[in-house]
């Protein structure tokens, strides 16, 4: 290939491409119009014989010659910033058009979001907000770029190359059953616990499931008589039954004050609960994705405290 047929401004379009996935956002991020990115997107289809862009549903999604890309096109962007002097411009929430996408736990959502969106809605009207759910490939999708952001209980040894973790806060477990159930009531011993009706709920993302772990490998053996699909359901259900749960403190609470239930002490001790952020090493220093994280740590500093703040 001639590279002097190249123009490289093809190589900074293909980057917001690949950053952004979505032609409009893409045009956004370089000041074009949308036409005009959708040119560039064509002479780089011709050039790669490939469609690097391809629909998926309602969303666009890079292919996987694309997705093999990422880190070559970073590196070349980077060199090209160092060797021309560039400095990355700054983010201004306020005027830049910017499209969040962050995978959470429900649990993260529950007693995150309201703060949040509140520390997102002063950035200003061109911001927008994804919230997409946790599963076990979300470290992945970090990396890849699929999402800005993973927030969830995640194992520091267990995460792939190219993503770092931020500790944020910390939640214990507690017992839940409805507010005039016959056992769980002032202090409850083991033999009790073990006794009561349970409901568990499957290990399947970042959080849902993390108790139920811990308590299977303290060796507490329980009757788990129901099983429910996300963490959020169980409090109804327990509202609803004699069954109890072992949930966060911070779940526990929330639905106290919405429905007929008490919490309860354990009869032994668990690891505490530690929520963590995923982020991608190569996108680490941008100035959008550390304001992002700076938002998240802003939302995480006015919770109220239950169990601890990240350690410092």
């Amino acid at each position: 290939m001639n590279l002097a047929a190249i123009d490289v401004n093809l190589v900074i379009a293909l980057d917001a491409l690949l950053r952004e996935r979505n032609v409009t956002y893409a045009a956004r991020r370089m000041g074009l119009s949308q036409p005009a990115m959708s040119h560039a997107l064509t002479r780089l289809r011709e050039l790669f014989s490939d469609p690097l862009l391809v629909r998926v549903g309602r969303r666009m999604a890079l292919s996987p010659r694309a997705e093999a890309m990422i880190p070559q096109v970073a590196s070349i962007m980077q060199e090209l910033s160092g060797l021309f002097g560039m400095e990355t411009p700054p983010f201004d929430p306020a005027t830049t058009p910017r499209a969040f996408r962050i995978a959470a736990a429900e649990y993260v959502d529950l007693v995150l979001l309201a703060k949040l969106n509140a520390a997102l809605a002063q950035g200003g009207k061109n911001l927008s907000l994804h919230l997409l759910p946790l599963d076990a490939r979300a470290a992945d999708a970090v990396r890849s770029g699929d999402v800005d952001l993973a927030i969830g209980a995640f194992a520091a040894d267990a995460l792939p190359s190219g993503v770092s973790r931020e500790e944020l806060f910390e939640d214990r477990f507690v017992g839940l059953a409805r507010a005039s159930h016959p056992k769980a009531r002032g202090r409850v011993d083991l033999d009790t616990y073990a006794a009561l009706e349970h409901v568990t709920v499957p290990r399947q993302g970042a959080h849902d499931g993390v108790a139920d772990d811990l308590i299977a490998a303290r060796g507490v053996q329980r009757r788990a008589v129901m099983t429910v699909s996300h963490v959020l359901l169980v409090p109804h259900v327990v509202a609803g039954s004699d069954h109890v749960a072992t949930v966060a403190t911070r779940i526990g609470r929330a639905f106290s004050s919405m429905l007929p239930l008490r919490t309860f002490d354990l009869p032994f001790e668990l690891p505490p609960l530690q929520i963590s952020m995923l982020s991608s090493t190569r996108t680490h220093n941008e100035p959008a994705q550390a304001w992002l994280r700076g938002v998240v740590n802003e939302a995480v500093a006015h919770m109220q405290d239950v169990g601890r703040r990240k350690r410092v």
